[in-house]
C-alpha cells in the first residue's frame, strides 16, 4: 500500500505518525519510494523513514485518495472494502486490535526474555497473533517476532520473547490478530525497559537486587570466583558474592545455578547461599544466620540438602534426600521467609526448587537483623560450593 504523490492535506502530526507506523509495517520498495518522493503531512520525506525497513516486495501499490482519507479517519488506518482492489488492505476492520496488558506501558522488567501479554482481540474465531518487539517506536528496528501464536483461552494471549534482549535497553512492542486471511490492526505500541543489574535501598518492583551475573560483573561485593558467559562460578571454598539489603522481615532470595553434581567437587560440607548479620559476631555463633547447604552421598546418608534458619537465636532445621543432580541442568532456587497468614499464624521459611516447595519450617521470632547480608557461597566457613555457577539473582520484599 502506498499514498499518492503530494502531501496529506490537513493531517495532524499524530495522523502522520500513524501513517508512518503503518508504512513501516507494510512491505514496500525502498527504490520506488525514493523515486516517487512521497511526503508526509509534516513535510518529512517518506524515504527518510525507511532506512531500517526490510524490503519484501518490489511492487508499489497506489491507494485512492478517498480510501486514504478514510484510513486516516479510522484510528490506526483501518481500511475497509471500499478501497477496492487497487491495493492490499493493511487490516480488516472486523477484527479488533488486541489490548496491551503486560508489561504495561513504561514498565521496568527484570528478565531479558519477558513474557508479553495482550487482551484478546475480537471479530473472528481461531485467531492467531503476531507479536513484535523493536528498538524504536516506529518498529523500523525489529529485534524479535513471535508469529502464529495461538489465542489463549482465558481472555489473554502471551508470548515469551526470544532471543534475549539487551540489559539496560528500552524496547517497544505491539501485537495484532489474524484469521482466515483477514488481519486486524496492531495494538497501541507500548514501551518497557529491561533492567540492568542494580542494588538499591528502595525496592524497584519489590526488588532490592537484580544481578544477571552473565555480563562479566556483579552489583554486589565479589570475593574471588570467575565470570563466565553463563554466570559467576565459585572457584574455591572462599569464593563469594555479598549483597547488603535493608532489614527485611518478609523477603525472598532467588537465583539460577548450574554445574551441580554428586559428589561435590570437594566432598565436604558445602553451601549454595547464606544470610547473616555481621554485627552479631562471627558466623558460627551468630543469632541471625541462614544456611542452604548441599552435601553429598560420601559424607551424609540423609538430608543431602539442608536448611538451617536461625532468627533471634531461635533455630529450626530441615532437609531432604536429593542427590540426583545433573551438571548440565540449570536449577532455579527461591527462598522465602516471613508471614504466610494463609498457611500459619507464626512465621515460615520455605525453599522452592524449580517452582516446587522442597523445604519448609515454621518459626516464631521475626528475622530482623541490624545488618542484613545475603551471600552466594559460604565464605565465613570456607564452605562455598566449588564450580557452582550462578546467574539471575533477585532479592526483594515479599508481600504476605
Amino acid at each position: 500500500m502506498f499514498i499518492p504523490h503530494g502531501h496529506i492535506s490537513g493531517a495532524q502530526p499524530a495522523a502522520a505518525e500513524c501513517l508512518r507506523s503503518f508504512l513501516r509495517a507494510t512491505p514496500i520498495s525502498l527504490h520506488h519510494a525514493i523515486a516517487a518522493g512521497h511526503n508526509l503531512a509534516d513535510g518529512a520525506p517518506v524515504a527518510s523513514n525507511l532506512g531500517a525497513i526490510l524490503i519484501h516486495d518490489a511492487e508499489v501499490f497506489l491507494l485512492r485518495k478517498e480510501c486514504f482519507a478514510a484510513g486516516l479517519t479510522a484510528c490506526g488506518l483501518l481500511l475497509t472494502s471500499s478501497c477496492g482492489s487497487e491495493g492490499p488492505t493493511g487490516s480488516d476492520s472486523t477484527i479488533s486490535a488486541p489490548t496491551v496488558r503486560e508489561p504495561a506501558p513504561g514498565a521496568l522488567v527484570s528478565s531479558s526474555t519477558p513474557t508479553l501479554t495482550v487482551g484478546n482481540a475480537s471479530g473472528a474465531s481461531g485467531l492467531r497473533y503476531r507479536f513484535e518487539v523493536a528498538s524504536d517506536s516506529g518498529f523500523g528496528g525489529t529485534v524479535a517476532v513471535g508469529d502464529d501464536v495461538p489465542e489463549g483461552g482465558t481472555g489473554t494471549t502471551s508470548w515469551t520473547v526470544t532471543p534475549s534482549l539487551n540489559l539496560g535497553a528500552t524496547y517497544f512492542w505491539r501485537a495484532r490478530a489474524s484469521a482466515g486471511g483477514a488481519t486486524g490492526p496492531y495494538s497501541a505500541p507500548a514501551s518497557f525497559e529491561v533492567l540492568g543489574g542494580f542494588l538499591t535501598g528502595s525496592p524497584v518492583n519489590l526488588l532490592y537486587v537484580f544481578d544477571p551475573l552473565t555480563n562479566g560483573h556483579s552489583v554486589g561485593e565479589v570475593g574471588g570466583g570467575e565470570f563466565k558467559p553463563e554466570g559467576w562460578m565459585a572457584t574455591n571454598a572462599l569464593s563469594y558474592i555479598r549483597y547488603e539489603i535493608p532489614t527485611t522481615p518478609n523477603g525472598f532470595v532467588e537465583f539460577d545455578v548450574t554445574n551441580l553434581r554428586n559428589p561435590n567437587p570437594h566432598s565436604d560440607k558445602r553451601a549454595l547461599m547464606i544470610m547473616w548479620d555481621p554485627t552479631k559476631g562471627e558466623y558460627t555463633t551468630n543469632s541471625f544466620r541462614v544456611t542452604l547447604s548441599k552435601f553429598d552421598t560420601n559424607i551424609v546418608d540423609r538430608w543431602h540438602m539442608r536448611l538451617r534458619f536461625i532468627s533471634q537465636g531461635e533455630e529450626t532445621n530441615t532437609g531432604i534426600d536429593f542427590y540426583q543432580w545433573d551438571p548440565r541442568r540449570v536449577y532455579h532456587f527461591r527462598m522465602e521467609w516471613g508471614a504466610f497468614p494463609a498457611i500459619v499464624s507464626s512465621q515460615r521459611v520455605q525453599v522452592l526448587m524449580d517452582g516446587k516447595v522442597i523445604l519448609a519450617r515454621n518459626y516464631d521470632r521475626l528475622y530482623v537483623p541490624d545488618a542484613h547480608w545475603v551471600e552466594l557461597g559460604m565464605a565465613p566457613r570456607s564452605e562455598s560450593l566449588e564450580q557452582a555457577t550462578y546467574s539471575n539473582v533477585r532479592i526483594g520484599v515479599r508481600q504476605p
